[in-house]
C-alpha cells in the first residue's frame, strides 16, 4: 500500500475525526501483512474516552459465520449431519409442515419469518430486553413460512437462533463455551466473547451511537440473544479469524469451501448468500463479505479470496455506512475507480407544499413521514424532527449523512449510497363506508399472540393495538394500508364474500402474517 492509498483511506473515514464523535477501528492486511491500522472517534463520548485497539465493538451480525463455523465443526466430528431436517436436533421448536435442513439455516434460504419483525408485531418496542427462550417460544408457534424452503433467499435471524440451539444440544455446551474452545482460544482470539446476557460486564467495551446527521444520540442495546448476533470483539482479533479463510486452522478447507460458496436454489434464481457470508464479484474480484447492524453499531468483515486482501471495519455509530465505505476502499486497494454516484431524477418544477406527509416504500421497505418544520421541511424520528437541507428542486439531504430523499407525489424516493427505495406519498383519501364498517374490529394471531384493533372514524382507518400504538392506515397504491410503525406494516384485508374474516401484516422479512377477525370483539 502506498502512502497515496493511505491518505485517501483515511478521508473515506474523514468524519470520524471531527471533533468529539463515535467512530471505529479499521484493519487491513494485504497478503499477511497489516498495511493498514488506524482508530478513530470515541468509544464514549459522554466520558471522553478514544477507541483504541483494545476497544470492544458488538459485531451484530458478523456473528452468524462463527455460528456456522461451530455447526460445521460438529459435522466434522460426524456428530452434525447438514442435510438432515432440523427436526432431527430440535423438533420443540418446528411446528411448520415444510421440510427444513441445517445447511438451509445456514444459507438463510428457509422462508422461516425473522424473529425481530415477529417481536414487533407482537409488541416488543424497542427498548425491550429480548431474551433468548423468549425468542425460541415466539419461532415455535409459527405454522407457516413466509415461502417454500430454498425457493429464494430472505434474510431472517431465526435460522441463526435455531442453529445455536442444534450446536448446544449436540455438544452440551452453551454457544459462548463451545465456539471459545473450538474457535477463540485456538485462533488466539482472547478479546472475542459471546455476550448472551445484555447485563454482562465486558472489559473495554464500547457504548452505542446513532447520528441523524446533526446529533448523536444513545442507541441501548438489550439484547440477551445469541447465534445471530452478540459476539463481541476486536478488529485486531477479528483479522485473526479472518486469517483462518485464509490458511485454515480450526477446521478443513471443505469447510471453508462450504461456508464461502452461495446456496443454489430452487430453479437456479438469484442468490449471493452462503453460510453468514455473501459471496460476489467487485469488477471480477471474487469476495465474500458480511455485515453488522444492531442499534448504533456498524460493522464489516471482506475478503478478497484471490487477491488476498482482508478488511475489517467496526464502528459504535451510524455516521458512516459500513457497506460503501469498505468497497471504496476495495477499489483504492485494487486500484478501481470509485463507483458512480447513484442518479437523482431531481423534478425542479417541485412545489414544496406537496411535501409533506407520509411515504411507503413500494417494495415493502422503509416508511418515511415529513412534516414542516421552521423555515423547511424535517424527517419526524424517534427523537424528534431531524431537520432536512434543501438541495435544490425537491431533492433534500439529511445533515452531513450521505442520506438524500427525493419528495413530493411522484418519483420520490429514498437514497443513501448502499440502496435506493422507491418511494409512493399516501394521498389518504377518506375511506369508503361499507369498507370502513367492513373492516372495523378486532384481529388476533397465534403466531404472534397478539391482537389489533382497527377502527373507522371520521372518514379514515386505523389500526391500534396496545403496545404499539395507534397509526393511521394509509392507503397504497396495490389495494393495501400502511401503518406508521417503527418498522412498516402493511395491513391487507381478507375477504369472503362480501364479509372481512382477517387481516394479514407483511414487513421486509415477516410476509402475510396471518390475523383473524374475532366476532362479538371477544378472544
Amino acid at each position: 500500500m502506498t502512502e497515496e492509498m493511505k491518505k485517501r483511506i483515511d478521508q473515506v473515514y474523514e468524519r470520524w475525526t471531527n471533533g468529539l464523535c463515535p467512530g471505529g477501528q479499521v484493519l487491513i492486511r494485504e497478503k499477511g501483512e497489516i498495511v493498514y491500522d488506524r482508530c478513530f472517534g470515541y468509544s464514549d463520548i459522554e466520558n471522553r474516552i478514544p477507541i483504541t485497539d483494545q476497544t470492544v465493538f458488538h459485531v451484530a451480525s458478523v456473528s452468524k459465520q462463527f455460528t456456522v463455523m461451530g455447526a460445521m465443526l460438529l459435522w466434522e466430528d460426524g456428530k452434525l449431519d447438514i442435510d438432515a431436517d432440523v427436526r432431527a436436533y430440535i423438533p420443540e421448536f418446528i411446528h411448520f409442515e415444510e421440510a427444513v435442513t441445517v445447511r438451509d439455516l445456514m444459507n438463510n434460504d428457509t422462508g422461516i419469518r425473522d424473529f425481530f419483525e415477529l417481536a414487533d408485531r407482537s409488541g416488543v418496542v424497542n427498548c425491550d430486553a429480548l431474551d433468548q427462550d423468549y425468542v425460541l417460544r415466539l419461532i415455535g408457534k409459527q405454522k407457516g413460512l413466509n415461502f417454500p424452503p430454498r425457493s429464494r433467499h430472505l434474510y431472517s435471524n431465526s435460522n441463526f437462533i435455531l442453529l445455536a440451539s442444534i450446536v448446544e444440544k449436540i455438544s452440551g455446551m452453551t454457544l459462548g463455551a463451545f465456539l471459545d474452545k473450538r474457535i477463540f482460544k485456538p485462533l488466539g482470539m482472547t478479546q472475542t466473547a459471546v455476550r448472551d446476557k445484555y447485563w454482562t460486564c465486558l472489559d473495554h467495551r464500547s457504548a452505542s451511537y446513532q447520528d441523524n446527521g446533526y446529533n448523536y444520540y444513545y442507541a441501548p442495546l438489550t439484547y440477551s440473544i445469541y447465534g445471530t448476533t452478540s459476539l463481541n470483539t476486536t478488529a485486531h482479533d477479528l483479522m485473526k479469524w479472518m486469517d483462518n479463510y485464509r490458511t485454515p486452522k480450526i477446521c478443513s478447507e471443505k469447510t471453508i469451501q462450504v461456508m464461502t460458496t452461495a446456496a443454489v436454489l430452487d430453479g437456479n434464481a438469484p442468490n449471493t448468500y452462503a453460510c453468514g457470508l455473501r459471496e460476489d464479484y467487485l469488477e471480477g474480484h471474487r469476495y465474500i463479505k458480511h455485515a453488522g447492524e444492531d442499534a448504533g453499531f456498524r460493522t464489516f468483515t471482506f475478503r478478497l479470496m484471490d487477491d488476498d486482501i482482508d478488511i475489517v471495519k467496526l464502528a459504535n455509530c451510524d455516521t458512516i455506512l459500513s457497506d460503501p465505505s469498505t468497497m471504496e476502499v476495495a477499489r483504492i486497494l485494487l486500484d478501481l475507480p470509485s463507483a458512480p454516484a447513484p442518479e437523482l431524477p431531481i423534478d425542479e418544477n417541485f412545489d414544496v407544499e406537496t411535501a409533506p406527509g407520509f411515504y411507503y416504500g413500494k417494495d415493502g421497505a422503509a416508511a418515511v413521514t415529513i412534516v414542516k418544520y421552521k423555515d423547511g421541511l424535517a424527517v419526524e424520528q424517534q427523537w424528534g424532527p431531524t431537520p432536512l437541507t434543501h438541495i435544490g428542486g425537491n431533492l433534500y439531504r439529511a445533515g452531513h449523512l450521505d442520506v438524500w430523499y427525493l419528495l413530493g407525489e411522484r418519483d420520490a424516493r429514498y437514497v443513501n449510497a448502499e440502496e435506493t427505495i422507491l418511494l409512493a406519498k399516501s394521498n389518504d383519501n377518506p375511506v369508503d363506508e361499507a369498507l370502513g364498517q367492513a373492516t372495523a374490529g378486532r384481529y388476533f394471531s397465534e403466531e404472534a399472540e397478539a391482537v389489533y384493533t382497527v377502527m373507522w372514524e371520521d372518514g379514515h382507518l386505523y389500526l391500534e393495538h396496545i403496545r404499539r400504538g395507534r397509526s393511521l392506515l394509509h392507503p397504497t397504491d396495490d389495494g393495501r394500508f400502511a401503518a406508521e410503525y417503527d418498522r412498516t406494516t402493511y395491513v391487507r384485508f381478507i375477504w369472503a364474500g362480501e364479509k372481512v374474516v382477517g387481516l394479514t401484516l407483511t414487513g421486509a422479512r415477516v410476509l402475510e402474517l396471518p390475523f383473524k377477525k374475532v366476532e362479538g370483539g371477544i378472544i
